[in-house]
């Protein structure tokens, strides 16, 4: 939509995007897999050069994205500045999704009236019926450009339509500030975060399930592994901390497909401004919220009720990292309540038995403490209702009856509540599941067998 422009970047085709198609179009190649093979007397030209060039690109692009991620490093703080009506942004440096630098040497700002001006008929505000008393929320995006610059004299190339003696001789980076309507809607459901277990050992994620509605069985064996170390002698402990780290780190690396999370500030698939500029690889810097244009006598005012930076990507460096007191590799691990022994769900008729691996805390024992689903015909789950909640403490275990026999060759499951206040609890006290940072438990859903 608008574009907060960056000067003094030597680019010589006026900004044009390198998504654009003709002579300010090119890209810089990004291509880690191969690189030039030179031998004696070989004949080199512009794709060789190309390959050679992506080879290197390539590879330091696809190792920042994968091995440090995406956001603000430094700077490009957001302020608005009321009596000159113009939005600033600071001078600062960041990584986008590919890898990508984005390095702003100066502050650059926009003057909001001006702004909406320019923008006022864009297809984003159509549904604002006065556009000289305007509200909107807006963000800030901060994407990813290239062009061309330095032009030389050059060779002609005779087989090419509209060859020209002159090429530009560079390819310029440089970061584009956009301002942009920010979209309302509902918040698409999260996919799990890559190393989902380290963040769950961390204490940053909850058990997640799969498919079928049950708990992965990673997140299980995590469980599992935290209530045998809390079993330990006080001397076995560090190594069997060691050894843990090292076994949740290799199964989370292979559980994960793509190193980089979402965003907690998604940006929108395009600028909104019918341009159709692509905007899904830029960062959302800053939300403004209250964003009103309005006129006052032939004067366009323009107020911004406030400015929101919190919920940007953030991107430490290493060397903070290091300073820092860390949670990996810490003698503290997160605690377990009581949880279902493996193979611990067994249902008879309408008779359901569960063993558990520790005493439990007989109050607790209730049905509400338990969920137990099938799944019907159009494979969604629907809930039994449970009654007649009984526990035998010799045994560790509990009974609940259904309202019906499950149906046969149809997934079943069964779900132990560790939060909110029906949770099921140790003699302890624990609540069920592994503890989480807010001092409730968590719900862990198992596949029950004997259907």
């Amino acid at each position: 939509m608008g574009a907060l422009e960056n000067p003094g970047t030597g680019c010589g085709c006026g900004g044009t995007q390198s998504s654009s198609k003709g002579p300010c179009g090119d890209a810089l190649p990004d291509s880690p897999d191969c690189a030039i093979h030179y031998h004696y007397g070989m004949l080199l030209g512009v794709d060789d050069f190309r390959t050679e060039q992506g080879f290197h690109v390539g590879r330091l692009r696809r190792h920042q994205r994968a091995l440090h991620g995406f956001g603000v490093v430094h700077g490009y703080a957001v302020s608005f500045d009321a009596a000159q009506r113009q939005l600033k942004v600071g001078a600062g440096y960041a990584l986008d999704r590919l890898g990508r630098d984005l390095q702003l040497a100066e502050a650059q700002c926009l003057d909001l009236a001006a702004w909406w001006q320019l923008h006022r008929e864009d297809e984003a505000f159509a549904d604002i019926a006065d556009k000289d008393d305007a509200s909107f929320d807006a963000e800030i995006l901060l994407c990813y450009r290239n062009c061309l610059s330095r032009a030389v004299p050059a060779i002609a190339d005779a087989c090419a339509p509209g060859s020209a003696n002159l090429a530009y001789s560079r390819i310029c980076e440089a970061p584009q500030l956009l301002l942009v309507r920010r979209k309302s809607g509902a918040a698409s459901e999260a996919p799990l975060a890559p190393y989902h277990l380290l963040r769950l050992l961390g204490g940053l994620d909850a058990p997640a399930r799969d498919a079928q509605g049950c708990t992965l069985s990673d997140d299980v064996w995590l469980a599992a592994q935290l209530a045998a170390i809390a079993m330990l002698a006080k001397a076995q402990l560090p190594a069997a901390r060691a050894k843990l780290w090292q076994a949740a780190s290799a199964r989370a690396a292979a559980a994960t497909t793509d190193p980089l999370p979402q965003a907690s500030w998604p940006p929108p698939d395009d600028a909104g401004d019918g341009s159709g500029r692509a905007t899904a690889d830029c960062l959302v810097l800053a939300r403004l919220s209250g964003v009103h244009l309005h006129k006052n006598g032939d004067v366009l005012q323009a107020e911004v009720g406030g400015i929101d930076i919190d919920g940007r990507q953030t991107l430490l460096p290493a060397q903070l990292l290091q300073q820092l007191p860390v949670f990996s590799g810490s003698d503290v691990l997160p605690a377990t309540g009581p949880l279902l022994k493996s193979g611990g769900a067994q249902v008879s008729g309408t008779q359901l038995t569960l063993r558990l691996d520790r005493a439990l805390d007989a109050a607790s024992v209730q049905s509400g403490a338990f969920v137990c689903s099938q799944q019907d015909a159009a494979g969604q789950w629907q809930d039994f209702t449970l009654s007649a909640a009984a526990y035998d403490n010799a045994q560790q275990r509990v009974s609940l009856t259904l309202d019906h026999a499950p149906a046969a060759g149809r997934a079943l499951r069964v779900g132990i509540r560790g939060s909110g206040a029906a949770a099921l609890r140790g003699s302890d006290g624990s609540a069920a599941g592994i503890q989480m940072p807010d001092g409730q438990g968590s719900d862990f859903f198992f596949p029950v067998s004997g259907v």
